[in-house]
C-alpha cells in the first residue's frame, strides 16, 4: 500500500473505523450538514438528535402518523428521518419546533413543499 494511503479509513491491518465509530462520524456529519444549509439560508439551528425526535413524537410518523420503526436504515421505505415541518430551503429554521419524526418514503413524497400534516391528532 502507498504511504499516501494509510490514513484512509479501512485502509489498515485492523479495517479503520469500527461500526459505532462510523456511526457516529456519520451523524457527525449530518448535523454539521443541517446547521450548513440552515446558516446559509439565515435560518436558526440549534443541535437535536434522531431519538429525540422520535421520543418527543411518540415514534409516529408526522406526515401518516403509523408508527415508524427505529431499527430500519435508509434507503428502506419505512426508515426513520428528520422532516422539516417548513422546509430550510423555503426559509424554515432548523430548529426543533420545525422538525418531526417521518418515514423516508413519506418525507421523499412530500419534498421540500410545505404540506399540512396528515395524521391526525389522537
Amino acid at each position: 500500500m502507498a504511504c499516501g494511503n494509510r490514513h484512509k479509513a479501512g485502509a489498515g491491518p485492523r479495517g479503520g473505523l469500527s461500526p459505532e465509530a462510523r456511526e457516529r462520524q456519520r451523524l457527525y456529519w449530518q448535523e454539521k450538514n443541517r446547521r450548513r444549509r440552515a446558516a446559509k439560508r439565515g435560518g436558526a439551528s440549534e443541535p437535536y438528535t434522531l431519538a429525540e425526535i422520535a421520543e418527543r413524537d411518540g415514534h409516529r410518523c408526522g406526515l401518516c402518523g403509523d408508527l415508524v420503526p427505529m431499527d430500519v436504515k435508509v434507503p428502506e421505505a419505512l426508515a426513520p428521518t428528520i422532516d422539516h415541518v417548513v422546509p430550510v430551503s423555503r426559509g424554515g429554521d432548523d430548529t426543533k419546533a420545525n422538525v418531526q419524526l417521518a418515514h423516508f418514503r413519506c418525507n421523499s413524497v412530500k419534498g421540500a413543499r410545505d404540506v399540512p400534516q396528515l395524521a391526525l391528532a389522537g
